[in-house]
């Protein structure tokens, strides 16, 4: 029978063996990814044993339907053990053909099987199988539950199997003739698919890839084999039907049939090798660089020996050389030219400097020096005629249960012949020179930013453990920690080439802002470091730290643009107490993003309370995140006013955090600490599914008469979520609301990040109703031709914009600039934080058609704002909120607000519209 040795099944299940296999079986790339990524969800051992236990079920149950199936009659009795022996021999007794990590086997079992199916009844066909292949599992090695129990499973299956398609073709009684061999032919064929079939596929379950590329091999050849060791069961049927003493003449046959097994694969294995070595001679020859050379050389050795390491280590031609070591491994990285640190502590090189041949090595703690996994080594050394070159060292064969023989390390020798020639009349030594200048430029371009040229953050931290190490005196190091400010805007407005043109000429001015024996890094993305020296006045530290502050405040000539840009900087000395360079980076990190929220170039020097002030800011993110999943938060709304009549023309939701310690927290203190941990995707899309909700209902419970809009500020996170728009579009379905209704405001920072996805989300949107509002216009990175590409629909005027009513008009000159360009590309205009009379009345002569602020009304939350709509007169006006020194814009009966009790305006006018 010919099948995936049983020694090696299943071999270090929970890895990725490579197997036997046929042809694919056809499926989608995507629905084999979702097929693959389902399976793996599913632990190895599960899968196969659910698998073994699918087999045991079947080879049970086929064989309980079977019972009463009987072969051809026969007045000879073969007791069970007898053949019970011949399977244990059978499966003791094979021939191993090596493909990679698996060991497939031909064996005899063919014929006690064929025996059975005509000298024995099904029950003691089956307890002669599994008797027999137990006993054989047993003494060959000493196997796991699983492996045995999947093992005598799959015997069991293919037994049955092949025992009703010999019953069903058989004809019963008489001698056997031309129908029984036929159906003893189909009953070992078929037996043997069915074991190979399932043999791959527990491989592939274990952990691998489908296992079934090299089945049609695999199955020719064990086919010739069932069909030639079933001829030979046949002819002893025939014999024994005759006469059982001359059954003793099949031995012959029987011997040179497997001794012919042997010496094909012998005869096999020798042309591979010979094969191999005439492959390695080419790798050598062709291979023009030396280091693709040996990995080249080492993949295939990997391979020719079936091991999971392969390795040369070669030896300086000078005294002040390294040693280096070259790896190829089955399932990492190559490891090329790597430094070996103390050689001579190494047993196994040691050895190899004194012995002439290659040899075994094997450790007693089963690790090698460096601690992996070395269960069995052949090392063989590398000698020219100069004396020895190195090593090459094969280790840890992959197949379980078997390891390297001495053919394998004659082998090995051979190839480091090979090798050893091929290295010195390749000139090994001006290699080697040339790799150490390589080595010289990978190790400064390990250690510098290939953009700016500036050392990276390595390079960096070893710099500062050097000099905290060496400190003396009043002189300590000092970093500064520096940021851009807003380079994500100029990164995403014009572009990656933009960017990085943009970070060269930074990292230039920051090279002349220091002195020759200071260390400029750049650390990542837009953020740089300079670690000096100065003493506790840190005199010189603020000083470079103005100078590059200063030097960057000069505008960068980009792409035919001046790009104008700041930094922040924080600045932290190595006190006494520091003594690593992570500590010394977190302090001057802290004091940059202290200086950041201070606004923009600004510096801040290192204190203790500030990293408490971050670990109570890392509190409060996880307060908040609670906070959300309890329902702790609470929207509020602020009315927004039709300017000229005092209408309420709708509301803009505004988000409060009621802390159970706190009190109510205003968004300032969270939205920030929300937008960095993440927690802004949840809170955002419950305020807006809270606001979309009660406007809603205030629509359809409230004769508001007219539209009333509803504006949600909209984060640069919530935007760039997949399924933000389509979330919203089910939201607006469910609630009701119009999306005419729902104004989306959104920063100028926000709606510049990544343009291109924002631009398109902001079409979308549009093309629903939805309208889309600059918030606090004219305090970012404004732009026309920006305005023009992203398409809006509302300016909101930010309240700095708005001045003192009694100020000059130099403090309107914006207001009045925002409002002239709305009209001019008929958008809306809504002016924030009015919060005098005279500035309605000067922003109202300006022609601003809405506003908001405390002059109106603060943020209130959903009861009370419904108590003021509910306020309406007695025809159905709404009522709202005027200051008594301002006069009713249209004449009307007056009211006492429920709110403040103020009398109030009850007016009517359209609302904001696109």
């Amino acid at each position: 029978m010919a099948h995936t040795d049983r020694k090696t099944l299943l071999a270090g299940l929970g890895t990725t063996p490579p197997g036997t296999g046929s042809g694919q079986t056809k499926m989608s790339p995507s629905h084999a990814a979702r097929f693959n990524a389902r399976l793996e969800k599913v632990p190895v051992l599960v899968r196969v044993w659910a698998f073994t236990v699918f087999l045991a079920v079947s080879a049970t149950a086929l064989f309980f339907n079977g019972l009463n199936l009987r072969g051809v009659a026969s007045s000879l009795t073969v007791p069970w053990p007898l053949i019970a022996v011949g399977f244990c021999l059978a499966e003791l007794k094979v021939v191993e053909v090596h493909f990679r990590r698996e060991t497939h086997s031909f064996s005899l079992s063919e014929f006690p099987s064929v025996l059975g199916f005509f000298f024995l009844t099904p029950i003691d066909y089956m307890i002669a199988l599994l008797v027999g292949t137990a006993a054989a599992l047993l003494l060959v090695s000493r196997q796991s539950p699983l492996k045995v129990f999947f093992n005598l499973s799959n015997f069991a299956l293919t037994a049955v199997v092949g025992l009703s398609v010999f019953a069903g073709l058989a004809v019963p009684g008489g001698v056997p003739g031309p129908s029984e061999w036929i159906a003893a032919f189909a009953a070992s064929i078929v037996a043997m698919v069915l074991g190979a079939l399932t043999i791959a596929t527990v491989i592939s379950l274990s952990g691998g890839a489908p296992q079934f590329q090299k089945l049609p091999d695999m199955l020719q050849f064990g086919g010739l084999v069932a069909v030639a060791n079933t001829s030979l069961a046949l002819l002893a049927v025939s014999v024994m039907a005759i006469n059982v003493s001359n059954l003793w003449l099949l031995a012959v046959p029987i011997v040179v049939v497997f001794l012919a097994y042997r010496a094909w694969v012998s005869e096999r294995e020798k042309h591979e090798r010979l094969e191999l070595l005439y492959q390695s001679s080419r790798i050598l020859q062709h291979s023009p660089e030396l280091d693709s050379a040996l990995v080249a050389l080492l993949d295939h050795a990997r391979d020719m020996f079936r091991a999971e390491r392969a390795e040369v280590i070669l030896y300086p031609r000078g005294a002040d050389g390294d040693v280096l070591r070259t790896t190829s491994n089955h399932e990492a990285p190559a490891e090329i030219m790597v430094p070996v640190l103390d050689a001579a502590d190494d047993p196994i090189q040691r050895r190899g400097a004194e012995e002439a041949r290659a040899f075994f090595h094997v450790p007693p703690s089963g690790r090698d020096r460096a601690g992996q996994p070395l269960r069995q080594a052949m090392v063989s050394p590398l000698r020219g005629e100069s004396g020895l070159i190195g090593l090459m060292i094969i280790a840890n064969r992959l197949t379980e249960g078997t390891s390297f023989a001495d053919d394998d390390l004659r082998l090995l020798e051979t190839l480091a012949n090979q090798a050893a020639v091929a290295l010195e009349n390749g000139q090994l030594e001006q290699s080697l020179h040339e790799l150490s200048r390589l080595k010289e430029q990978l190790r400064h371009q390990a250690y510098h930013d290939p953009l700016t040229g500036l050392a990276n953050r390595t390079l960096f931290g070893e710099q500062v453990n050097l000099r905290l190490a060496s400190r003396r005196g009043a002189s300590m190091p000092v970093v500064l920690f520096l940021d851009l400010d807003d380079f994500k805007v100029v990164n995403d407005t014009l572009g990656h080439a933009a960017g990085d043109r943009l970070l060269i000429g930074v990292a230039d001015r920051i090279r002349a802002c220091v002195r020759s024996e200071d260390v400029a890094a750049r650390l990542g993305g837009d953020e740089f470091a300079v670690l000096l020296e100065d003493d506790y006045s840190l005199t010189r530290a603020r000083a470079v730290a103005d100078r590059i502050v200063d030097a960057l405040r000069v505008t960068f000539p980009i792409q035919g643009q001046e790009i104008a840009i700041g930094a922040s900087i924080g600045i932290a000395s190595a006190g006494p107490e520091i003594e690593a360079a992570d500590e010394l980076l977190r302090n001057a990190d802290v004091a940059m993003y202290t200086a950041k929220n201070d606004g923009r170039n600004k510096v801040a020097t290192f204190e203790p309370t500030m990293h408490t002030a971050i670990v109570a800011r890392h509190e409060l993110s996880v307060e908040l995140a609670r906070g959300v999943a309890r329902g702790e938060l609470v929207v509020f709304y602020q009315p927004i006013i039709a300017l000229a009549t005092g209408e309420m023309s709708g509301v803009e939701a505004l988000v409060r955090w009621r802390h159970p310690t706190r009190g109510l927290v205003g968004p300032d203190d969270f939205i920030g600490i929300a937008e960095e941990s993440g927690t802004i995707l949840a809170l955002g899309r419950w305020v807006l599914a809270e606001a979309c909700r009660q406007v809603a209902v205030w629509q359809r419970t409230r004769s508001l008469g007219r539209r009333f809009s509803l504006a949600v500020n909209l984060s640069a996170a919530q935007l760039r979520e997949p399924s933000f728009v389509p979330e919203l579009e089910a939201l607006l379905a469910e609630t009701g609301l119009d999306p005419r209704d729902l104004v989306l405001e959104m920063t100028e920072t926000v709606m510049f990040h990544d343009t291109q996805t924002t631009i398109a989300r902001l079409e979308t949107l549009r093309a629903l109703g939805i309208r889309i509002a600059v918030d606090d216009f004219g305090t970012g990175y404004s732009s026309l031709g920006y305005l023009r590409r992203f398409k809006v629909d509302v300016l909101k005027i930010a309240r700095e914009f708005i001045g003192p009513a009694d100020s000059g008009s130099e403090e309107w000159a914006f207001a009045h600039a925002i409002v002239a360009l709305g009209r001019t590309l008929d958008l809306r205009i809504v002016a924030e934080g009015i919060e005098e009379p005279d500035q309605l009345v000067r922003l109202r002569a300006l022609g601003c058609e809405f506003g908001q602020g405390f002059l109106f009304g603060r943020p209130v939350d959903a009861a009370s704002l419904d108590a003021l709509i509910a306020a309406r007169d007695t025809d159905g006006t709404m009522a709202v909120r005027t200051p008594p020194t301002i006069a009713p814009l249209v004449p009307s009966r007056r009211a006492r607000s429920p709110l403040t009790g103020d009398l109030v305006s009850p007016v009517v006018a359209p609302p904001l519209r696109p």
